[in-house]
């Protein structure tokens, strides 16, 4: 989900909306390339800044009072489906203005690509990535990659599988879910500036061993960087964190000890660099998966990790301790819920080795053949024990979507954030609310 600030939770890919995205990953486009949607919206907000990630004193913050906001978006896709494999692309693009204080506005763009590729009669090969070059006050209202999930009208094992329990049903659907999401780490918002550059990539070779078991080999990487712009002379410019890398290789295998069961072993070892230090990763877990019936699914895991540290200016992270967490999913006629917690001893992009808890959780309701939907989610994020910083946040949000027809959806949404942190001895906080009113359009039908 979103964490913001001193830890929101954050989106998928920043700049692409709930519609859009929900329209391309229900694989409805065909091949080449198409107009996914286009939307309009506006809105207020208590704080005309809610990115305070450098953690500036309160006071300076809150002076600003709140704002209203408004802007467009627009984004194409391009897929491509074949017997041997699967391509798919999403570019989005949107711009974003204040009434108050226009000096804050700004385009922001998106980039997601993801290909599926059968090397053999038991090899599999998938590539993803994803990239944004967004402003920090347009993250409020992304989506995140469970509130997608439970939106997509996918079948059951498919949600299964992307929670992490079973397998997918087909290489064409593991493409489109398995994506490589901007998913934002508690101290994104310390690389500073209005606008920050974030990308990733992911690689996976997967070996069917036999019907049940399977071998797979995995590397990620991601980093961030902050990017001057006008805008910054709003608020002081005070870089913290001006660039951050992570990156990690690692091995497993999965077991199927029935069709509704799943366990495995996955071992990984992951560099994180930013200003501050230079760590080595060691991490083991074990995990199990289990359908249970055709509506619920459950999935758990647990492990441990040991840091080798070559380089820390300041303060010490925790050398070794325990990981693990689950996630825990349903999906009925009319309500989809994906829930997870999860307890690592290092941040994806770079930003901190520590302890790091994310809990999160979406809902979604919509009743057969109705126009009206409902949707909720929540999110909170944690780092601990990193030596020079401790972060929390936490957001909630809910909306109400309304079909005006097939291709027309008004949307409206109310978040709520609240964020705490201390960075080298500097305390700050922060809580903001806001509201949207969103009209969507899409040349398609979308399946909801």
């Amino acid at each position: 989900m979103i964490l913001i600030a001193a830890g929101i939770i954050v989106p998928a890919c920043s700049g692409q909306s709930l519609l859009d995205q929900v329209s391309f990953e229900s694989g409805q486009l065909g091949g080449g390339l198409h107009l996914v949607g286009v939307s309009v919206f506006s809105g207020y907000s208590t704080s005309a800044y809610p990115q305070a990630g450098y953690l500036l004193p309160s006071s300076t913050l809150n002076s600003l009072g709140g704002d209203g906001t408004y802007g467009a978006s627009f984004s194409v896709g391009w897929q491509k489906h074949g017997q041997n494999g699967d391509f798919s692309a999403l570019y989005s693009g949107t711009y974003g203005g204040q009434i108050r204080y226009s000096n804050l506005d700004g385009y922001n763009q998106a980039l997601s690509v993801s290909a599926a590729y059968k090397l053999g009669p038991k090899w599999t090969f998938t590539l993803t990535g994803s990239g944004s070059d967004t402003t920090l006050a347009q993250y409020l209202y992304q989506p995140s990659p469970q509130n997608v999930l439970t939106q997509v009208p996918a079948n059951f094992d498919d949600l299964a599988a992307a929670a992490g329990a079973g397998q997918y049903t087909n290489t064409e659907v593991a493409a489109l879910l398995t994506g490589s999401p901007i998913v934002q780490s508690p101290g994104r918002s310390l690389l500073m500036a209005d606008r920050v550059l974030s990308y990733t990539a992911q690689a996976n070779l997967a070996y069917q061993a036999t019907a049940r078991l399977q071998i797979h080999f995995a590397g990620f990487a991601a980093a961030g960087q902050s990017l001057l712009s006008s805008q910054d002379n709003l608020v002081p410019v005070n870089y913290i964190m001006p660039r951050t890398i992570g990156a990690n290789a690692g091995v497993g295998f999965s077991y199927a000890v029935s069709p509704l069961t799943q366990l495995g072993v996955d071992v990984e070892e992951m560099r994180t660099v930013n200003h501050f230090e230079n760590v080595y990763t060691t991490t083991t877990t074990a995990f199990v998966g289990r359908k249970i019936g055709q509506s619920w699914f459950l999935n758990v895991h647990g492990g441990g990790t040991y840091n080798i540290v070559t380089q820390q200016s300041f303060g010490s992270p925790v050398g070794r301790q325990i990981i693990g967490g689950g996630s825990l999913g349903f999906r009925t006629g009319m309500n989809t819920f994906v829930g997870s917690y999860d307890r690592t001893g290092a941040d994806g992009y770079g930003v901190a080795v520590g302890t790091i808890t994310t809990t999160s959780g979406s809902w979604s309701w919509r009743q057969p053949g109705s126009r009206w939907g409902l949707f909720a989610s929540f999110g909170e994020v944690q780092t601990r024990n990193a030596g020079f910083m401790s972060l929390s946040g936490w957001e909630g949000s809910g909306g109400i979507n309304m079909a005006l027809n097939p291709h027309t959806f008004l949307t409206a949404q109310y978040v709520y954030m609240n964020n705490t942190g201390t960075y080298l001895g500097t305390y700050a906080s922060m809580a903001i609310q806001s509201v949207r009113l969103s009209l969507g359009w899409a040349p398609q039908t979308v399946q909801r």
